[in-house]
């Protein structure tokens, strides 16, 4: 069976564990120059025992004081945003050549 490009590309740049000493190597020269954090640490009993969790976060696109309970009002109620907001919105939304 012949071999994907992009199976090469993934083992190749780390999304796929390297099969060969090829891939290995592209990763490794893609990679050499990393600097890693020395005060960074895995707990992989955290990891496995599933203590760990992705907890999203909030990004604040507007100025002043806004909880994230704010925005999700904002999201469905336009009346409270900006009007060059809502413009963007609508811009988006729409298309620009529509």
């Amino acid at each position: 069976m012949r071999e994907s490009i992009i199976d090469k590309i993934l083992c190749s740049t780390g999304y796929l564990p390297p099969r060969n000493e090829a891939e290995m190597t592209a990763f490794e020269k893609e990679y050499s120059k990393v600097a890693i954090k020395e005060d960074f640490h895995v707990d992989i009993e955290q990891i496995v025992n599933g203590g760990c969790g992705v907890k999203p976060g909030v990004s604040h696109f507007f100025s002043g004081n806004m909880s994230p309970s704010d925005m999700r009002i904002a999201a469905r109620n336009f009346e409270s945003l900006p009007k060059d907001v809502i413009e963007k919105i609508k811009k988006q939304h729409k298309g620009e050549d529509d």
